[in-house]
C-alpha cells in the first residue's frame, strides 16, 4: 500500500473515531441535560407540594383567609407542574398518579373543613358537632398532604437518582472513548514505524555501507509504496554500479598484464582508470544526494502545494500570451492543457483545504449586513460572459417581501451562490438560468433559487452529488471536468450560516438548487 494512502486512511480513520466520539458525546450530554431538567422539574413539583402542606398546617391553625387563598392558589399551581413532568419509568408514574389522586382528594377536603368552619363560625350547625366534623376532615386531609409529601420526594430521590446514572454513563462513554483514541493513535503510530521509518532506517544503513565501498550491499526493502520503489531504484543503482566497478577491475587488470606488451596503451589506461574513479566518486555523491533527497522529500511531504502551481499557471499563461516568445498553434494547444490542468489541480487543492477548514470547525464568520439585491446582481454580471459564451438567457429577480437585507457572512454566502450558477450554467446546453430570491412561508429564512433547464440530476444520485469527489453519472455530466467538492463545501458553508442546501431535478428538464438561510446566524 502507498504511504500516501496510508496517510489518506490514517486521516480517514482519526476522522471517524472523531465524528463517532461527538455523536456519542452528543448524545450522551443531551440524556444527561434531559434527566437534569426532568429533575428539575420534580424539585419544583416538591417544592410545590411542601408549600401546599404548610399552607394548610397554617390555615387549620388560623382559618385566615389569607391562607385559604394562598392554599387554593398553590393548589392550582400545582396542577401544570404536575402535567409537565415527563416520567418514563413505571413506578415514577405511578406516583405521579397517586400524587395527582391525593391532590384531588386534598382539594375536596379542604373544601369540605372551610364549608364546616363557616357554617360553625355562622352557628348553621352545632358548635361542638361542627368541631369533631372538622377535627376529622382535618385528620384525613393531614394524611392525604403527608402521603403526597412522601410520593413527592420519593419521586424525587428517584429523579436525583436517575441524573446521577445518566452522568455516569456519559462519564464512561468519554473514557471509552478516550481509551478507543489512544488505542487507535497507537496503531498508526506501530504501523507508520514498522512499514514507514524501519524501511528508511535500513535503506540508510545501506547508503552508508555503499558509501565504505561494499558494493555487493542490498539493501533488502520489499514493499509496494513509495519506499519500496525507493530501495528497489538504489538496489539497481548499486547493482549497475558494482558491474561498472568490476569492469573497471578487469579493464585495469588486463592493461597492467599487457603493460609490458603494450606500453604505448600506458597513457590511455591512466586515463581510463582516472575516468573510472571520477565515476566512482560521482556515483557515491549521487548516492549521497539521493540520501539528502530523500530526507528533503519526506521533509517537503507536507508543504503548502500553491505556489509552484501558482507560478506554473502564470509562466503558461505568459508563453500563451506570447511574452516570452511566439508559439505555434501545437504549442499553444499543449500550453492550454498545461494550464487547464493546472488550475483543474490548483482548483482541487484549493477546495480540499477549504474542505478541510470547515470539517475542522476553522470557518470563522465575518456576520455583516449583507444587501441582496446587490449581492444577486454583482453576482449574475460576474456570471454573464459565461452564460453568453454558451447562449443562455441568465435572469435574476428579488420578491417584494423579501427584507431589502440580511445579518450573515457576505464572501461564504457569494462562494455558495456561484458554485450553484456555474454548476447550473456548466450543465445546461440551452435555455436559461433564472436566480430567485423569496421569502420561506414555513420559517423565518429567505430562500435562494437557482434553476436551469440542463440534463438534470437522477433521482437515485440527488444525496451522492454533495458527498467528497463525486458528480452525478451520465454521458453528459462525464465531459464536464470539475473537482467534485464544489457542492460538498456548498452544503458545509450553508451549514455554517445556519441553512440548508436541498435540490429538486427532473432527469432532461433541469433543476432547482434551493439554498435557506436564516435572517440572522446562528450567535450572531
Amino acid at each position: 500500500m502507498k504511504i500516501s494512502t496510508r496517510i489518506r486512511l490514517s486521516a480517514l480513520a482519526a476522522v471517524l473515531i472523531a465524528l463517532v466520539a461527538a455523536v456519542v458525546l452528543y448524545l450522551g450530554a443531551r440524556a444527561v441535560e434531559t434527566a437534569l431538567e426532568r429533575n428539575d422539574r420534580v424539585a419544583e413539583s416538591l417544592n410545590q407540594i411542601f408549600e401546599i402542606s404548610m399552607l394548610t398546617t397554617d390555615y387549620l391553625v388560623h382559618y385566615e383567609p389569607r391562607a385559604e387563598r394562598q392554599w387554593r392558589e398553590q393548589h392550582a399551581d400545582l396542577a401544570p407542574v404536575l402535567d409537565a413532568l415527563d416520567v418514563e419509568e413505571p413506578e415514577d408514574r405511578a406516583l405521579v398518579d397517586r400524587i395527582r389522586e391525593n391532590q384531588d382528594e386534598a382539594f375536596r377536603l379542604f373544601d369540605e373543613i372551610t364549608v364546616a368552619h363557616a357554617q360553625g363560625e355562622q352557628g348553621v350547625v352545632d358548635p361542638a358537632v361542627s368541631r369533631e366534623y372538622e377535627a376529622r376532615l382535618t385528620a384525613r386531609l393531614l394524611i392525604v398532604m403527608q402521603s403526597m409529601v412522601s410520593d413527592a420526594v420519593t419521586l424525587g430521590d428517584r429523579s436525583s437518582e436517575a441524573a446521577r446514572l445518566a452522568q455516569q454513563r456519559t462519564f464512561l462513554l468519554v473514557l471509552v472513548l478516550s481509551l478507543v483514541g489512544v488505542t487507535v493513535m497507537i496503531g498508526i503510530g506501530w504501523s507508520t514505524t514498522h512499514t514507514v521509518i524501519r524501511p528508511l532506517v535500513t535503506l540508510r544503513d545501506s547508503v552508508r555501507q555503499v558509501g565504505l565501498g561494499k558494493l555487493d550491499t542490498r539493501s533488502g526493502v520489499r514493499s509496494a509504496d513509495e519506499v519500496g520503489e525507493l530501495a528497489t531504484a538504489f538496489d539497481g543503482m548499486v547493482a549497475d554500479l558494482q558491474e561498472s566497478y568490476a569492469m573497471l577491475e578487469r579493464e585495469v587488470a588486463e592493461r597492467t598484464a599487457a603493460q609490458h606488451e603494450l606500453a604505448q596503451y600506458r597513457d590511455h589506461l591512466e586515463q581510463l582508470v582516472e575516468v573510472r574513479t571520477s565515476e566512482l566518486v560521482t556515483v557515491n555523491e549521487d548516492l549521497r544526494q539521493a540520501t539528502r533527497a530523500k530526507d528533503d522529500f519526506m521533509t517537503s511531504m507536507s508543504h503548502e502545494l500553491r505556489t509552484p502551481l501558482n507560478s506554473i499557471i502564470g509562466f503558461t499563461d505568459i508563453m500563451l500570451k506570447g511574452l516570452a516568445g511566439e508559439v505555434n498553434e501545437e504549442q499553444k494547444r499543449q500550453l492550454t492543457m498545461v494550464l487547464h490542468s493546472g488550475q483543474q489541480l490548483l482548483a482541487l487543492v484549493n477546495d480540499v483545504l477549504d474542505l478541510a477548514r470547515l470539517e475542522a470547525g476553522q470557518a470563522a464568520l465575518a456576520v455583516v449586513t449583507v444587501p441582496l439585491s446587490e449581492v444577486v446582481g454583482n453576482l449574475a454580471e460576474m456570471m454573464s460572459p459565461l452564460a453568453d459564451s454558451q447562449h443562455l438567457t441568465l435572469g435574476w429577480s428579488i420578491d417584494a417581501d423579501v427584507p431589502a437585507s440580511i445579518e450573515t457572512d457576505r464572501g461564504k454566502l457569494e462562494q455558495i451562490m456561484l458554485n450553484l450558477l456555474s454548476n447550473a450554467i456548466k450543465f445546461t446546453r440551452d435555455g436559461a438560468v433564472d436566480v430567485r430570491v423569496r421569502r420561506s412561508r414555513i420559517e423565518e429564512a429567505i430562500l435562494l433559487e437557482v434553476t436551469d433547464t440542463g440534463i438534470g440530476i437522477p433521482a437515485t444520485e440527488i444525496e451522492a452529488i454533495f458527498e467528497h469527489f463525486r458528480q452525478a453519472s451520465g454521458q453528459q455530466r462525464v465531459a464536464q471536468q470539475g473537482t467534485g467538492l464544489g457542492l460538498a463545501i456548498s452544503r458545509r458553508l450553508a451549514e455554517a450560516l445556519g441553512g440548508t442546501i436541498s435540490v429538486t431535478s427532473v432527469v432532461g428538464r433541469g433543476s432547482t438548487f434551493t439554498v435557506m438561510l436564516p435572517f440572522e446566524p446562528p450567535g450572531a
